[in-house]
């Protein structure tokens, strides 16, 4: 990756992130959330692809705990989760690779191409996955707690 600490890492990630929200008209208070959000899914993601080298667990792992952070700030802010986890997410998204998986096409190097483009895809299916997870998780204690609330009455 690079040489770069972890706290620049983390910066980055959150001033990308907060400048992903106010492209997605976000309200103003929701900016510092989302890029703390987006900062430490980054983070983690940087910390555990340089201790296991594993990009698919490393972006499922990262995603799980930017909806997780996501959920708990909808929660807090009164704001829709989404609002967190979308711009939290972008900086996990394989553009390089989706990049490299196109030039390798072009240059008719199809070998690399179909192992560019796959990793892409496990890559993009974790980060679905991390989400999710979560995010069914969450409703699941929603319902949970309304039926517990209906039956109590």
């Amino acid at each position: 990756m690079t040489d770069m600490p972890v706290y620049m890492h983390f910066i980055y990630a959150a001033l990308s992130t907060v400048g992903f929200s106010v492209f997605f008209n976000a309200p103003v208070a929701s900016l510092i959330p989302a890029g703390i959000t987006g900062g430490v899914g980054w983070a983690i993601y940087f910390y555990l692809m340089t201790t296991t080298s594993n990009s698919i667990l490393s972006n499922f792992v990262a995603a799980l705990v930017v909806s997780l952070f996501s959920e708990i700030l909808a929660r807090k802010l009164r704001h829709p989760a989404i609002l967190f986890v979308i711009p939290g997410i972008i900086p996990l998204v394989p553009g390089l690779g989706m990049y490299n998986t196109m030039l390798f096409l072009v240059q008719k190097n199809y070998d690399m191409a179909i192992s560019t483009g796959a990793d892409v895809l496990f890559v993009g299916g974790a980060i679905a996955l991390g989400v999710l997870v979560i995010t069914s998780l969450a409703r699941t204690i929603s319902i949970f707690k309304i039926k517990k609330k209906l039956n109590s009455q």
